[in-house]
């Protein structure tokens, strides 16, 4: 029982210092305020970090730095790569290609041209019937989520809605006013993609503390481009794809650097891995 009891805590820690990098990956950040954050010794939050995520607390930040990188690079065209590199935190140019080019195999010039070419979606079978019309433009507020996180998007997401489901009807969450959203921190334009790193929340105002692998964080408002479409899991990353190279190029707005989501408006098809009825928030600003 003192295993489950510790290894139920460290996910609670740790969590903490996920958000604070998520949030804040573009600032300079260091192992001793993480720890803190995190209340551990730096000694045993290098430990359990790795324990917990399976990268080093330095691995973690850079993978988190580089894919920000990687998003704005592929859909924000407009920008220099110097501009997107200090934006993600890295401190030169220099520093942020060798990176890059060690953690994606291309250099980030080469990532933004075959990456925005890479699907041709007038002959993908799998769009064929799938018809997508101009988005709503809506400022949404803030969010407030119970989630857990994954690593590794599939075509069955089940299991994971499973367990949320389970623990939100044990905690009561379910009674709640609630929605079910799921976060992506990638936006990959080649599937299957087995290190993004995506959140099954509920949007809930409830009064529900954190519990083990169950964290509590918010989804930050602002403007967003309201996609609305039926989609299954295994088609959801193309399409996604989809809405920023078709309709984001030409659209006056840019991508802003925050986890796109979508809710789930048919919830009970997450937990069979059903067809799902989804509204896409791809998160944008004005382009200046």
């Amino acid at each position: 029982m003192k295993k489950i009891v510790t290894k139920k805590t460290h996910y609670e820690q740790i969590n903490l210092a996920l958000g604070y990098i998520n949030r804040n990956y573009g600032t300079d950040m260091r192992v001793d305020e993480l720890a803190s954050i995190s209340g551990y010794s730096i000694f045993h939050f290098h430990r359990i970090f790795k324990s917990i995520t399976g990268e080093s607390v330095n691995e973690y930040l850079k993978n988190t730095r580089l894919e920000k990188a990687s998003n704005l690079l592929l859909y924000n065209q407009h920008k220099k790569i110097e501009t997107i590199a200090l934006e993600c935190g890295f401190a030169t140019g220099t520093g942020f290609s060798n990176a890059f080019k060690k953690r994606f195999e291309m250099t980030p010039k080469d990532w933004r041209r075959v990456g925005f070419e890479s699907v041709d979606y007038a002959t993908d079978e799998a769009f064929e019937n799938i018809s997508i019309e101009s988005p709503k433009i809506v400022n949404m507020p803030i969010l407030f989520i119970l989630y857990m996180r994954t690593y590794g998007y599939k075509s069955d997401m089940s299991e994971i809605w499973n367990r949320l489901y389970a623990w939100s009807e044990e905690t009561e969450v379910l009674e709640k006013e609630h929605k079910f959203i799921g976060l992506f921190h990638n936006h990959p334009f080649t599937l299957p993609y087995d290190r993004a790193r995506y959140l099954a929340c509920i949007n809930t105002d409830a009064e529900v503390y954190r519990s083990g692998e169950v964290g509590r964080c918010r989804i930050m408002n602002g403007k967003f481009a309201k996609f609305s479409f039926k989609v299954t899991h295994e088609e959801l990353y193309k399409l996604m794809h989809f809405c920023y190279t078709k309709w984001l190029s030409d659209s006056g707005y840019e991508l802003r650097n925050f986890p796109s989501y979508v809710e789930y408006k048919n919830p009970s098809n997450l937990l069979s891995n059903d067809i799902l009825d989804i509204d896409f928030f791809m998160p944008i600003k004005i382009i200046v």
